[in-house]
């Protein structure tokens, strides 16, 4: 009985250990009335498609779990998913080097600050970990990101994580700052 207890309390605090590895950042479009958003679809690089660039990780079937996740926290705050006309667009990437991306203060109109009007003293970088996954939610009438989630440390010893339990975890982690749902607005 006691090495049962001992090797429960061992696996429990390798759990703990590993659920700490993972950091997660968030951050939103100052002023965004979040209670107009009731349906999200997939922009058309997360519809099953590879990502091209030497940084992302090209991985459908990590990316088939990344969106099942998504999907799972979307739908259980009550957003539905609309091919037609959705008010969100849900895009996510995932760092397989580390890199540094090029943004701007405040959120622009397209993704990772290209094609965009801004003021030099506007412009700003972010550091990347390898092991990261990216999450921005795209407001579809201004083409804006309104929200943006971050997870980094998804690693082991032999690169990314792609265990779906540690994907799901890094999902929910990510959601769990974002404080809005499209049944019941709650302000954050």
């Amino acid at each position: 009985m006691k090495k049962l207890m001992m090797v429960s309390a061992l696996l429990l605090m390798a759990g703990l250990a590993q659920a700490q590895n993972v950091t997660v950042d968030a951050d939103k479009k100052l002023n965004t009335d979040f209670s107009k958003y009731k349906t999200y679809a997939w922009t058309s690089q997360v519809d099953s498609k590879l990502d091209e660039g030497y940084y992302f990780l090209n991985d459908l079937v990590l990316k088939d779990r990344i969106r099942n996740a998504v999907r799972f926290a979307m739908d259980g705050r009550g957003y539905k998913f609309s091919r037609q006309s959705p008010d969100l667009l849900v895009n996510f990437r995932v760092f397989e080097k580390p890199t540094t991306i090029k943004g701007y203060t405040g959120y622009g109109t397209t993704y990772f600050g290209t094609n965009e009007v801004r003021e030099p003293e506007d412009q700003t970088t972010f550091n990347v970990k390898a092991g990261s996954l990216i999450l921005n939610l795209v407001d579809t009438k201004t083409g804006r990101v309104v929200w943006r989630g971050l997870a980094s440390g998804l690693t082991n010893d032999n690169g990314f994580d792609r265990q779906e339990n540690k994907i799901k975890q890094a999902v929910n982690l990510i959601f769990d700052k974002f404080g809005y749902r499209a049944d019941q607005y709650s302000s954050r």
